[in-house]
């Protein structure tokens, strides 16, 4: 008698994880991290675009994974973790945040603060506060420098329309005002606090993340997008071009001089300095520590 027939179990097969979602703000000063991401072959990864608050709340609420965060949200927001060595910060000028006041920043009575980013927004606040010894009102305004200066003495302007109005293209936006006082914040908190200032980081969802070799693997890929990145600073600055109206060579040296993507240890302090300042405004409830994958 035959014994029975052995039915063979189908050869087991490792489904591959599933992408991270990956939030990223379209600013030019963005495109050297993503640089690499946006090109790989790997499908690790999901990216979409959406401005600095955009990102923080996707990673708030657990629309994204990963993130471009502000720097000050990584205090608002429980269980990120930073993805080590990377940043957008900045030593001295860095041309894309500014303070354009129609007298000297002191005087200011009234400060309109584009809402797109916190940071920034906390940033003026600590220097209104600490540096120039002024204790203004805040309003917050869509981000068009005419109207602003309308309904203020003086406004926050970030990104690309700050590159745009500083580096004079068209259609910019500049307001018919003589003698406008224009600040470059992260000079001023050179100033103040004699350390670079970070603008933002990449950060994670700890949970997302849940193994060495899986955080490993993470910081790899987005150092290696940024060095990539970094080799194409040109290409990058001339496809950007026509779309600020601005000359490629001026957008290349921004990328190359005002701008710093790392997180070693300067930045690491002027991070924590920022916090420290952050907290003793009331800005923020407490100033947790750093913490990497």
């Amino acid at each position: 008698m035959r014994p029975p027939l052995q039915r063979r179990r189908p050869p087991f097969r490792r489904s591959a994880p599933p992408r991270l979602r990956v939030s990223v703000v379209r600013y030019l000063n963005t495109a050297p991290l993503v640089w690499g991401l946006e090109r790989a072959a790997t499908r690790r990864y999901q990216l979409s675009y959406a401005t600095p608050a955009e990102c923080a709340e996707a990673l708030r609420t657990g629309q994204a994974d990963v993130g471009i965060l502000p720097s000050i949200e990584y205090q608002t927001i429980p269980g990120l973790k930073l993805i080590p060595g990377l940043a957008i910060a900045s030593e001295r000028k860095v041309e894309s945040v500014l303070l354009v006041s129609k007298g000297p920043a002191r005087k200011a009575r009234r400060v309109a603060l584009d809402a797109s980013s916190r940071t920034s927004a906390a940033l003026v606040k600590i220097l209104f506060a600490r540096h120039w010894k002024a204790d203004p009102e805040y309003v917050e305004a869509a981000p068009d420098l005419a109207r602003m200066l309308e309904q203020a003495d003086a406004a926050l302007l970030i990104g690309d329309p700050a590159l745009q109005f500083l580096l004079h293209a068209p259609h910019s936006g500049a307001p018919a005002i003589s003698n406008l006082h224009i600040y470059d914040l992260a000079e001023e908190w050179w100033r103040l606090a004699n350390l670079p200032f970070v603008f933002a980081v990449w950060a994670a969802r700890g949970e997302r993340v849940r193994t060495p070799p899986a955080a490993r693997a993470l910081a790899r890929d987005f150092q290696r997008s940024r060095d990539a990145g970094l080799e194409h600073l040109r290409e990058i600055a001339r496809a950007a071009a026509a779309r600020l109206e601005l000359p490629g060579g001026q957008l290349e040296r921004y990328l190359q001089h005002s701008i710093q993507y790392r997180l070693d240890a300067p930045q690491q302090a002027g991070l924590e300095s920022f916090y420290r300042f952050a907290h003793e405004l009331g800005l923020i409830e407490r100033a947790r520590p750093l913490e990497f994958l």
